[in-house]
């Protein structure tokens, strides 16, 4: 099952705590309008590296939603380093990439730096309450090797249904659409996401 293919039911955060890291102001009001319109109380808005370094080390949340890009180069080691980071209470928390920079590399880099998801700007609350709601359900563990700190994606390794094109093919498709324009749509980005990452080393 798809993201995209969640069921729709009524989601409440009011008791849910919520880090919201994002250098960009504007962009970090538009999401906490988002929140709050799903009950969110309990939300932290961090613009600063640092300070979003701290928090994660010493304030336990239910939900991070980053946009790394917004901190520079710097950003992409939050995630790597919260993942990493073995005294975190966030060490296994969800964490929920929102950004404009869709570049595969950067969109593989995410993934396997241990983003549970990552969606594309600019956003819609569909998408967002889509994404959170099925962060909610995940029962996927948590795996920790020499190589990668993160979810597990080796339980999307079933089976294709019968009529359905393997990955190889749409790997194929978006190459070219990639090729032809640097940047992933939502549905790219979700393939990229849905991508077995090198979990056989152990830590």
């Amino acid at each position: 099952m798809s993201a995209s293919k969640a069921p729709k039911v009524l989601l409440n955060l009011q008791k849910t705590a919520v880090l919201l890291a994002d250098s960009d102001t504007m962009g970090q009001s538009i999401v906490v309008q988002m929140l709050v319109g799903f009950g969110a109380r309990n939300i932290v808005r961090c613009d600063e590296a640092d300070d979003v370094r701290r928090l994660l080390k010493n304030q336990a949340f239910d939900l991070v939603i980053m946009d790394p890009a917004s901190f520079g180069a710097e950003g992409y080691d939050l995630l790597t380093s919260l993942r990493r980071e073995q005294t975190s209470p966030n060490k296994h928390a969800p964490v929920l990439v929102v950004t404009g920079h869709t570049e595969q590399n950067r969109v593989g880099q995410l993934r396997d730096a241990g983003a549970n998801f990552i969606v594309s700007r600019p956003l819609s609350a569909a998408v967002l309450l889509d994404r959170i709601l099925w962060m909610s359900r995940e029962k996927r563990p948590y795996v920790e090797t020499n190589h990668y700190v993160g979810p597990d994606r080796r339980w999307r390794d079933a089976a294709l249904p019968l009529g359905q094109t393997g990955r190889r093919q749409k790997d194929k498709e978006v190459a070219a659409r990639i090729a032809a324009g640097g940047e992933m749509n939502q549905a790219d980005i979700d393939l990229v996401m849905n991508a077995p990452v090198d979990t056989a080393a152990t830590a």
